[in-house]
């Protein structure tokens, strides 16, 4: 399967297997390959595939030497499979390519151990459909690959034409990587992940319609991605999590949460409906406000002064408002799903404010936050309170009044309330005016507030009127030229997910992390990345030496740590970054097989760049600098291009950490960290709502902003500051690529 390495990779990649290294400048550093396999010398565990061809996907050193040719290999096939294996130990699988005739029909991807990892299956019209899987062949992802897209985009950047299709599928499946996690989420058919909740047994509290109406939301949902479409393409792009009663337990509605935000890429669709009771709890000083209630909790009365529960389970004596979904948790867990486009609806409003008090927690409290996020949301919700019915032109409908008013939509797509206004507001228009002409209610039942035109009236209240630039955004080039950035950009991104050293427990996430950020750097901002994977300290060091040689004043240089982090405050008062050699603490009490902090420091200071970034994602990572961050410091109101030239006169030493003196947390298996999960966020948003450019100071407040929610999901508490020749007053700027021919 040529054309799915690529592919595999990328999901290989987000699940945790093996994935080789890209190739970089500098020699001596490994780079991935595919190697045409004869079909003589098929090994046994791929001979049952019966496969058209297979290519054995090799990374390392020393590869491609004259003086293999006419004993292992002919060219870039290999005839001597045994001794290729015996001479390159370092094959990370194969890739097998069905064909009939002259298209390619299907590939498969297989690991070392001959496992199925992922299957591709052509759709013609440049598309792929590809379904990965884990070591036990569960299906951990499903997508369809845009391959064309991503073709045409790489033949503009070097000036030719992309050729054929076949071709194009042909030469796509002899690359290494099939896609990376950049390639995953722009060039990708956008899914739908769909969270419909519909609780109507409360106990005492019963209602008619909300089993009815989430159900309906989902079929309504589904239905609607379908129109004038691949019906069952598209049907297995859309994933539903409709929970009804007794399946709506509070737990069951954050897992349908988190897995979500596990699969979800950033073009997809996130649709949640919450069909049930809720009201304002006064009684918790950490989550007041609203609460949602899930099926954990009978409601034995509402009144103004808020709801009183009940556990369902009478055995039960704990407090059952701690069974409850605050807002503030459900803004929590929808912050780390990654898709742009998302549409909030409920009917479940208690009182007036419901309306706002929604809003504003989504938003995080903050306009300038959801500004740099630039998340496409909607949020259609009642200005009062809601009903459990509706009636229209005086015949009652056993559906809530919004969900009729949405389900109703004939000769027009929902979907189109995510496009620009021009096709926006016909939906919305369309659903009002169903209410309209229904009669329901006296006044405006309900409101659909979308953010990006709150975000951008907001802008142009309180932002333009001091000076901020009209017009169309000027080039990356142009920026860099007045921000004095007139070199390269290069990164240093480091994951280390295993440890020799006793006490230092495996990680799940940390080189799923770091190969994230380097895809993102690489793709999304033109950066020359070097990924090292659970590398040597020496390997490290010598890195960071090359960089030192190589830099000059006009580049810019970031360095990104994922892994184990380590303090010691008795004999040497600092902090450490715990590399794959790193020896137990015991057996190391002066930590000379860690890197010290205070020696990082110093190192990466001398390097000529002016602009320079540290990211640490592990533990204790604030202890960097030895002190508290300032707080945070936004990016002025000023023309950004004054800002820029602005900044061209400063020496910028910056770092960030995720936390200060605690444990980082690396999240769940097949989950990126907390820290790293909104740094994409706010990298894969590209500035897009600040001028093109995106800072250090647009990073920092939002996990700032995060961190500051009071429950304990994120933990979370970066830290941002200064060290070496660093001037106050500098940032550390990002200037994205507008376009892949924009890389200069």
């Amino acid at each position: 399967m040529p054309g799915l390495q690529k592919i595999i990779i990328t999901c290989l990649s987000v699940f945790g297997l093996l994935y080789g290294p890209r190739s970089f400048a500098y020699t001596g550093i490994n780079a991935g390959t595919t190697i045409v396999l004869e079909h003589s010398q098929y090994p046994p565990a791929i001979k049952k595939y019966n496969a058209s061809e297979a290519y054995v996907l090799y990374w390392g050193t020393g590869f491609g030497a004259k003086q293999l040719q006419g004993t292992i290999l002919r060219k870039d096939t290999i005839i001597n499979y045994k001794k290729f294996t015996e001479s390159f130990p370092n094959g990370t699988g194969f890739r097998l390519v069905y064909s009939t005739g002259d298209n390619i029909d299907s590939v498969y991807q297989l690991d070392a151990k001959s496992r199925i990892t992922a299957k591709a299956y052509n759709l013609g019209n440049g598309k792929l459909h590809i379904l990965a899987f884990d070591t036990l062949m569960k299906k951990v992802d499903e997508f369809i690959y845009n391959y064309a897209e991503k073709i045409a985009a790489m033949a503009n950047t070097r000036g030719k034409s992309a050729g054929g299709e076949g071709r194009s599928l042909e030469l796509l499946l002899r690359q290494y990587e099939i896609y990376d996690s950049y390639d995953r989420n722009n060039y990708a058919l956008a899914s739908v992940w769909i969270l419909s909740i519909g609780i109507d047994d409360y106990g005492p509290e019963q209602y008619a319609t909300c089993k009815s109406d989430a159900r309906s939301y989902a079929e309504f949902f589904r239905k609607q991605y379908t129109l004038g479409q691949n019906a069952d393409l598209h049907a297995s792009l859309v994933h539903e999590y409709v929970l009804l009663d007794q399946n709506a337990t509070r737990e069951a509605i954050l897992d349908a949460l988190k897995d979500i935000a596990r699969k979800s890429s950033l073009n997809d669709y996130f649709i949640f409906n919450f069909s049930g009771c809720s009201n304002v709890l006064k009684n918790d000083p950490v989550n007041s406000g609203t609460h949602f209630f899930p099926y954990d909790v009978i409601v034995v009365s509402q009144a103004s002064s808020g709801a009183g529960l009940k556990n369902r389970d009478s055995r039960d004596t704990s407090d059952p408002y701690k069974k409850t979904i605050s807002l503030k948790i459900l803004q929590e867990h929808i912050q780390a799903i990654p898709a742009n486009n998302q549409l909030f609806i409920s009917e479940a409003g208690p009182s007036g404010k419901f309306k706002t008090e929604f809003i504003r927690t989504l938003m995080q409290n903050s306009p300038e936050v959801a500004s740099i996020l630039n998340k496409n949301r909607i949020i259609i919700v009642p200005n009062g309170f809601g009903y459990d019915g509706v009636s229209c032109l005086g015949t009652f409908i056993a559906k809530g009044p919004i969900n009729y008013y949405i389900t109703s939509l004939d000769s027009a797509n929902i979907y189109d309330l995510f496009k620009e206004e021009s096709r926006a507001s016909p939906i919305a228009f369309k659903i009002k005016n169903k209410a309209w002409n229904c009669r329901s209610f006296k006044e405006e039942y309900f409101d659909i507030f979308f953010e990006r035109k709150f975000l951008k009236e907001y802008q142009e209240i309180f932002v333009d009127s001091e000076g901020q630039s009209r017009g169309l955004k000027p080039k990356a080039k142009e920026l860099r030229e007045v921000a004095n950035i007139s070199g390269k950009q290069y990164a240093l991104v480091v994951g280390t997910d295993n440890y020799k050293g006793t006490g230092w427990k495996k990680l799940p996430n940390a080189i799923n992390d770091a190969r994230a950020v380097r895809d993102e750097l690489e793709r999304g901002y033109g950066f020359e990345v070097q990924l090292l994977e659970d590398k040597p300290l020496d390997t490290i060091y010598r890195a960071i030496g090359e960089y030192y040689r190589i830099l000059q004043p006009g580049d810019q240089f970031i360095l990104y740590f994922a892994g184990h982090g380590d303090m010691e405050t008795e004999f040497m008062d600092d902090g450490f970054i715990v590399c794959t050699d790193s020896k137990s603490r015991d057996d190391d009490p002066t930590r000379n097989t860690y890197i010290q902090y205070i020696k990082l420091q110093k190192m990466i200071n001398k390097i000529p760049a002016r602009q320079i970034l540290v990211m640490l994602d592990v533990c204790h990572g604030g202890v960097f600098n030895q002190k508290r961050s300032d707080p945070v410091r936004t990016l002025s109101n000023r023309n950004v291009r004054q800002f820029l030239a602005d900044q061209s006169q400063y020496t910028c030493r910056k770092f960030l950490s995720s936390v200060g003196t605690d444990e980082a947390f690396d999240g769940k298996p097949g989950e990126h960290s907390p820290f790293a999960n909104l740094l994409l966020q706010v990298l894969r948003a590209r500035g897009n709502t600040s001028n093109g450019i995106v800072t250090l100071s647009h990073i920092f407040s939002v996990l700032q902003t995060a961190s500051m929610n009071e429950t304990a999901t994120l933990k979370i508490s970066p830290q941002k500051d200064g060290f070496g020749k660093d001037n106050p007053e500098s940032d550390f700027i990002l200037i994205p690529v507008q376009n892949t021919g924009d890389k200069q």
